[in-house]
């Protein structure tokens, strides 16, 4: 029975990013049901998105990077660095910002999807070079952290941005 439990949470941790994502749908989906006045689907959705993956995912992994090197530095495929602490005090500053984003309307959270997306595209292309020379293809440099979290999520949320304001417009 122990085993069980640490084998599930250990594959919850280990998708975070997806579990999130999940939340995220299933919380955008319980408040367009239950909304009386919409919102605009987009709009709704861009600010779960950005509350679950990136403000509590962030947050998980910031704290990860900054106090738990010697387990994520080698999931990177890199050695443990004083710079993983300052990338995950970063990271925890995104993660403020996107939980404060869902109360705060369109321009803040704007604002912290544009600091998320350029955080996670130059991070995509630190991957994506770390596999061209190095031949990097550790799970956390090569895997899910770069196609769904530095590559899809950030160009969902910006695509969710654009529809969110063509729709207030409208």
């Amino acid at each position: 029975m122990e085993r069980a439990v640490s084998v599930v949470i250990g594959g919850i941790l280990g998708n975070l990013y997806a579990v999130l994502f999940v939340v995220a749908l299933v919380v955008w989906l319980v408040k367009m049901r239950r909304a009386r006045a919409p919102l605009g689907w987009a709009y709704v959705l861009w600010g779960e998105l950005l509350f679950y993956t990136v403000g509590v995912g962030f947050a998980y992994a910031g704290l990860m990077h900054a106090y738990a090197q010697s387990t994520v530095a080698p999931l990177i495929g890199w050695q443990p660095s004083p710079f993983e602490y300052e990338l995950g005090w970063c990271e925890v500053g995104l993660a403020v910002v996107a939980l404060m984003s869902l109360r705060r309307g369109s321009e803040f959270r704007l604002a912290a999807t544009l600091a998320f997306a350029i955080f996670s595209f130059a991070a995509a292309a630190q991957h994506i070079a770390q596999m061209r020379c190095c031949a990097n293809f550790a799970p956390g440099n090569a895997g899910g952290v770069l196609w769904f979290g530095d590559l899809f999520l950030p160009a969902l949320l910006l695509v969710l941005a654009a529809l969110a304001r063509r729709g207030a417009q409208t």
